[in-house]
């Protein structure tokens, strides 16, 4: 049975196959829609990959002096309010020495960040009270008089 035409222009009508290209399987006008049948494709048969062991990065190390400095910032204010944030600026100025000289292989810099941040409110605040403090008695004495 020979093949009905093919329209004249645009696409080509439902059922009938495209110029150059096997039917694909949809259905035709009239007769009952069944699932699309398979391809016919055969199945590629990929090779298992042999993936290397899993290596991690070894971690460069953190300094010292930039974890001490941290944990004695906080702990300027919850104990001894200046005098560890004082010691903390110290180790941080230590620490950011000991960065630079390793060429970057040692961390610690969010550390030294951290604690330069809460050294400095710790020390300011402290200065603020003091000051206050001062004024304040300053004003009691001269308008006890």
């Amino acid at each position: 049975m020979p093949a009905p035409p093919a329209p004249q222009q645009g696409y080509p009508q439902q059922g009938y196959p495209q110029q150059g290209y096997p039917q694909q399987g949809y259905p035709q006008q009239g007769y009952p829609q069944q699932g699309y049948p398979q391809q016919g494709y055969p199945q590629q048969g990929y090779p298992q990959q042999a993936y290397p062991a899993y290596y991690q990065t070894p971690s460069r190390p953190t300094s010292s002096n930039a974890i001490v400095a941290f944990v004695l910032s906080i702990v300027s204010w919850v104990i001894c309010p200046v005098i560890p944030a004082i010691v903390a600026l110290v180790l941080v100025n230590k620490s950011e020495q000991e960065i630079a000289a390793s060429g970057n292989q040692v961390t610690g810099s969010g550390f030294n960040t951290a604690s330069k941040i809460i050294s400095w409110v710790n020390i300011g605040l402290y200065a603020a009270i003091i000051v206050g403090v001062g004024i304040f008695v300053l004003l009691a004495a001269l308008l006890s008089n």
